[in-house]
């Protein structure tokens, strides 16, 4: 690996900060330090005008500098205290390491129908099943406001189960990545597929997946006025809350969470009027947050932040 190549992951692993714990933010600070500390070990005394062959080339390329870091800072199954903490520190490390998802990845790993009889999976390939979170942003869906703001940082109890949900918004299925936490470690144990017909949350993702692909329909599904708060580019921290015309609803989101969606469910429930899908930036700290509620049988959006 290269080294600008290291550092554009890097950043990448950096980026999403500003959801992960206090603890894991260290934790991300020493991964900079030690990479950095890596880097520096591994050119010194190189000399640039020197020849190397190509098999000399591909070596010094393909040295595992992650996997390195990971061993040194204790990313293992005998001790990840930082990780296993808080859930999101725990998806956010999974995602990114290969040597964790390996060791916390059930083998095999057991694939759920709701209407034939289970499988197993005797090879899994992470990769793609989870590049669904390999965008610029993921969403989270909650019953209420409170729920939403419960949820950051929230430690869970010992034998947790935690459900990373792939919401595929057009053809109107789910895949439940469920993790459980057993003896204080976090697991990838087992996949479930679904439609939405199979989840609590089937009227809402019948309603959004329309809302989201067309514009007629979102247009007539905004409440009018919209209660909006945006922040303020003139005072730093600061919000405008107000209120807008229906009509002027694409001035101030032109674009909405569509096609394959996130959605990280740790006991939420969705029993009454109101769905609040946060979108939250992988690059940035930068959210945006969409409160749906239910009025006279049908949704509509009736409050809108970012």
């Amino acid at each position: 690996m290269k080294n600008e190549e290291f550092f554009v992951l890097l950043h990448d692993f950096m980026s999403l900060g500003c959801r992960m714990s206090i603890k894991c933010k260290e934790f991300c600070l020493a991964v900079a330090v030690m990479a950095t500390t890596l880097l520096s070990c591994g050119n010194k005394g190189t000399d640039p005008s020197s020849d190397s062959t190509p098999e000399e080339e591909e070596s010094l390329d393909s040295i595992p500098l992650l996997e390195e870091v990971e061993e040194e800072l204790g990313i293992s199954e005998e001790n990840t205290p930082l990780l296993d903490g808080v859930f999101n520190d725990f998806l956010f490390a999974y995602l990114h390491s290969r040597t964790l998802r390996q060791e916390r990845t059930a083998k095999p790993l057991r694939l759920e129908h709701a209407e034939r009889p289970a499988e197993l999976l005797e090879d899994f390939n992470p990769e793609f099943e989870f590049s669904f979170m390999s965008g610029e942003y993921f969403t989270t869906l909650y019953g209420n406001t409170s729920q939403m703001h419960a949820e950051d940082d929230e430690e869970l109890e010992e034998d947790s189960i935690v459900s990373l949900q792939r919401i595929n918004l057009n053809d109107g299925t789910i895949r439940n990545y469920r993790f459980l936490r057993e003896e204080g470690h976090w697991q990838l144990d087992a996949i479930r597929e679904e439609t939405f017909d199979d989840d609590d949350l089937s009227d809402f993702l019948g309603f959004y997946a329309r809302f989201c692909s067309d514009s007629i329909f979102q247009s007539q599904s905004i409440a009018n006025p919209l209660h909006i708060v945006i922040q303020d580019s003139e005072e730093d921290g600061g919000s405008i809350n107000g209120i807008i015309d229906a009509e002027q609803w694409e001035t101030f989101c032109s674009e909405v969470p569509s096609g394959i969606i996130s959605n990280i469910r740790k006991g939420q429930s969705y029993g009454g009027r109101r769905i609040v899908l946060r979108k939250s930036g992988l690059s940035n700290g930068l959210q945006e947050v969409f409160t749906f509620t239910k009025e006279r049988g049908n949704w509509r959006l009736t409050r809108y932040e970012n």
